[in-house]
């Protein structure tokens, strides 16, 4: 008997995800699946685009100027796409669920951050959601990367639990501990320029710590669109000790700069996995962060976890730590005990056995 076939789209190994969690998710379940061992794998990409071995490709061409033309074509052209190539089954990784699909579908579901914030810069993505909530209650499956994700995709798209399955995502393997190379002790956020990620309560938190005598910096890694490199600027302008912040973007290698940190601080209004957490604790870096929505599922005993949004809560923990050799030993222990429970083999285990069962229906 032949194996089954699972069609992929991995285009955000390329393009406007690139850099990503997505592209992390897409990278790290690709390998997984093909150590699982169970599948024929086939993955849509753009050209140039490396793939694990044992994966086939299905290359695409796309003519629009990268960005959110380039997403529009491939979600227009991707039901063509499914019907040039024959699988079993499909996966769609990206949150752009596709219009049409001709054979057995599975859908990850990431968040719903847009129909859960009451943010005036989402109000796009918000009617997004909403023409997506009816093909995400299409899909034969809906494979959520957390609890809390799940629950706001029952609550908010209508889906149907009986469909809805948990796959935590993975940790790679360049998130290890290792030795530090920091001249000057710095605390590190990792994320993307928005209102919700809560920077500038992670400004306070280092000047009040400043003002306790610490010596520590705040770098902040992470891409910054263009629309909101003011906005970005203008917070740190903002801010009590603009000269302790150093924003450096993306960072190529972002492993070490996680592995030289004191501290993490996640100081995220809301996250649907919160994946730079769980590099830190892998990276044995102490935790702190906000008690919200998946970042509470994920961290969980993990790190230090305070009152969400209260900056005098975040400020004491990171206090106690970088004060306390012993407290900070405590939680780094923690933290590698937590994360060492994240891996993409339990991934795309949870992935084979849906893959299984919308093909037995």
């Amino acid at each position: 008997m032949s194996r089954l076939s699972v069609l992929v789209d991995a285009t955000a190994l390329g393009g406007p995800s690139a850099s990503s969690g997505i592209r992390m998710m897409t990278q790290g379940l690709l390998g997984g699946l093909v150590a699982e061992g169970s599948f024929d794998i086939t993955a849509i990409v753009t050209p140039g685009v490396h793939l694990p071995s044992g994966v086939k490709r299905r290359e695409v061409h796309r003519v629009a100027p990268k960005g959110r033309a380039e997403l529009a074509e491939h979600a227009l052209r991707l039901p063509l796409e499914l019907c040039r190539t024959a699988t079993d089954v499909f996966h769609e990784i990206s949150f752009h669920a596709p219009w049409r699909v001709n054979r057995p579908y599975v859908q990850t579901l990431f968040d719903v951050i847009p129909l859960v914030l009451d943010d005036p810069d989402l109000a796009v993505l918000r009617r997004r959601w909403r023409r997506f909530a009816p093909r995400y209650r299409r899909a034969d499956a809906v494979i959520a990367i957390s609890r809390s994700a799940a629950d706001d995709g029952i609550r908010l798209l209508g889906l149907d639990p009986a469909r809805i399955e948990i796959a935590h995502l993975g940790v790679g393997p360049d998130f290890h501990p290792g030795p530090t190379m920091a001249d000057v002790p710095y605390l590190l956020v990792v994320s993307d320029f928005s209102r919700r990620k809560g920077f500038a309560e992670a400004f306070e938190v280092v000047a009040r710590l400043a003002e306790l005598g610490y010596p520590h910096r705040l770098k902040v890694a992470g891409q910054v669109d263009p629309w909101a490199r003011g906005d970005l600027d203008s917070t740190i302008a903002a801010t009590r000790r603009p000269d302790l912040i150093k924003h450096v973007g993306f960072v190529d290698d972002l492993p070490a700069l996680v592995r030289s940190a004191s501290l993490f601080l996640s100081t995220s209004r809301y996250e649907g996995f919160g994946l730079p957490s769980l590099e830190a604790m892998a990276s044995g870096v102490p935790v702190v962060a906000f008690a919200n929505s998946a970042v509470t599922e994920v961290v969980a005993d993990g790190g230090s976890l305070v009152p969400d949004g209260d900056v005098g809560a975040m400020t004491d923990a990171a206090d106690r730590l970088l004060g306390s050799p012993a407290a900070w030993d405590e939680v780094r222990a923690a933290g590698l005990a937590r994360a060492a429970q994240f891996t993409w083999a339990a991934a795309a285990k949870v992935h084979a056995e849906v893959f299984s069962s919308v093909c037995a229906r």
